[in-house]
């Protein structure tokens, strides 16, 4: 019986976090940079949020593991007239689309996109297209953090 009841009050407890990371996400910050990070391996969300950290201290830092959940938070955003300053994007994603088809359906819609791939300069670049003039910035897996860091500090200079 305890153990069924530490169990509902962890539900509850993450029930009641996730709806204030909710509401929290369709708040306008017009003052502060907001970043997604579109990656499905959690293992880097602790590096990514330390690269953004370092050159952004009052950054808003959202999640999505698929092109689909990234739409989602990037369409909430727009609904608010507050939209990502960044989307920081893996190429391959959970789900059939990847971070491409993320770029390629919000690439005029204002948005800086950094493409975060272990794929070859030769191979990104097919990927992309022929489209030079909105050619996305690439960082190379495994990430160097003073790269990232250093990209991000020319970014929002």
């Amino acid at each position: 019986m305890i153990k069924q009841t530490e169990h509902m009050n962890k539900t509850a407890e993450h029930k009641e976090t996730y709806r204030e990371v909710a509401r929290e996400a369709m708040v306008a910050f017009p003052d502060r940079r907001k970043y997604l990070v579109v990656e499905d391996d959690f293992t880097l969300q602790s590096i990514w949020e330390h690269i953004i950290q370092s050159v952004d201290s009052h950054a808003i830092i959202r999640w999505a593991r698929s092109e689909e959940g990234a739409e989602k938070l990037i369409n909430d955003r727009e609904k608010i007239e507050d939209p990502f300053d960044f989307v920081i994007v893996d190429i391959m994603l959970v789900g059939e689309k990847t971070g491409i088809d993320l770029w390629q359906k919000y690439k005029n819609n204002g948005l800086v996109f950094l493409f975060a791939s272990a794929l070859s300069e030769r191979k990104f670049s097919q990927m992309i297209g022929e489209d030079k003039d909105n050619f996305p910035i690439r960082l190379r897996k495994p990430l160097y953090i003073p790269d990232c860091v250093h990209t991000l500090k020319t970014l929002i200079s």
